[in-house]
């Protein structure tokens, strides 16, 4: 490989085209493994990410720190356990992070519209980068479910009740549903526990009183965290500060951080609050269908895997002060109340005084 160095052109899934990192490398890099070249041009430690971005040709192209920081928390995602990588290289070629980088090295054209680089440069590799996220396979590698086909079995069964209660969908007789059809199992598996019966002589299943007690149930159990929870959704923490700050409306979503924390399931109470805040409703018209499917599940439960992070140390004082900020807010709610139930005692009794009294003179 003659030149100086080489290019390095990351690109990654959702950001605009043409938005990739561009960086010049040493030659030495070449013969480390993709993901060993990954994780020195993405570090985990900050010292690490600024010896990086001093690197980045500025003058070139300004955007440059901006896209880095785009691929920062998907490296944090991926070292946590979070999300795949999927690796493609030029020409949709894969990758896989054990690969050796000089293998994936491509001569650069002599005019080429998309990368500019030093003219001692002459050999590119381009790597497209795409985060893959499994939440039922989280689930169960966290130990929250024991395997996904249980966890499925519990997601499909709270589904299809939500469609016929809410939407009144009219769920055929489980003898004029096909055996192919997906819901077949997961009603049946409703009628053995008692949640379902036929109702009249065609036999249309109908929820049964146990099934409206398990409803209401995950109602309450709804209604319970977003009542403790809510108001980690939009914390603000900035150090010079020295305490968070709640609903700025540019804070952080650590839910889920929060519930892991407080030793809830996140994957059980990311899909509760899911199915009841309206985005089941999207799916109206074509859940029969996808509720046999794995991927909507895991597209429903995204924000497990996909989600915001404080360091460790911060969480805890993070839910300190959540809670305390409710504990403020209740005593709030609760003196407004008691003031305006003596302002309307007073107004009452001055309204008797003054009907009993009549108009002066």
């Amino acid at each position: 490989m003659r030149g100086e160095g080489f290019a390095l052109a990351v690109s990654l899934s959702g950001m605009p085209p043409g938005a990739s990192l561009e960086i010049t490398l040493p030659r030495d890099y070449a013969r480390l493994s993709i993901g060993q070249l990954l994780d020195s041009v993405f570090p985990e430690d900050e010292a690490g990410q600024l010896a990086v971005e001093q690197m980045l040709d500025l003058p070139e192209n300004p955007d440059l720190p901006d896209i880095y920081d785009c691929f920062l928390p998907v490296f944090d995602h991926y070292r946590s356990g979070l999300c795949r990588l999927n690796l493609t290289g030029a020409l949709g070629r894969p990758v896989q992070l054990s690969d050796i980088a000089s293998d994936f090295l491509q001569p650069l054209p002599d005019s080429s519209t998309t990368l500019v680089w030093p003219g001692s440069v002459q050999f590119a590799l381009e790597l497209a980068v795409e985060p893959e996220y499994r939440p039922l396979e989280y689930a169960v590698s966290q130990g929250y479910a024991d395997s996904e086909d249980e966890l499925l079995a519990w997601l499909r069964s709270c589904t299809l009740l939500y469609y016929l209660d809410k939407h009144k969908y009219r769920l055929p007789p489980l003898t004029g549903m096909s055996e192919s059809s997906p819901l077949r199992p997961i009603a049946q598996s409703l009628f053995d526990r008692g949640f379902l019966a036929p109702c009249g002589e065609a036999g249309f299943p109908r929820i049964t009183g146990e099934g409206r007690r398990f409803i209401s149930a995950l109602l309450s159990e709804t209604g319970s965290c977003i009542d403790r929870f809510d108001v980690f959704k939009d914390v603000l923490w900035e150090e010079d500060a020295g305490s968070p700050e709640f609903d700025t409306g540019s804070g952080l979503d650590l839910r889920v951080q929060v519930f892991i924390a407080e030793g809830l399931d996140p994957v059980r109470t990311v899909f509760l609050l899911r199915l009841y805040d309206g985005t089941f409703d999207e799916f109206v018209s074509t859940w029969p269908e996808r509720i046999g499917d794995i991927e909507f599940f895991n597209m429903i439960l995204e924000p497990v895997v996909d989600r915001f992070e404080v360091p460790g140390e911060l969480i805890q004082e993070i839910v300190e002060a959540g809670y305390a900020c409710l504990e403020e807010r209740a005593e709030s709610a609760r003196k407004e109340r008691m003031e305006a139930q003596i302002a309307q005692r007073v107004r009452t009794s001055f309204g008797d005084s003054a009907a009993t009294e009549g108009p002066p003179g």
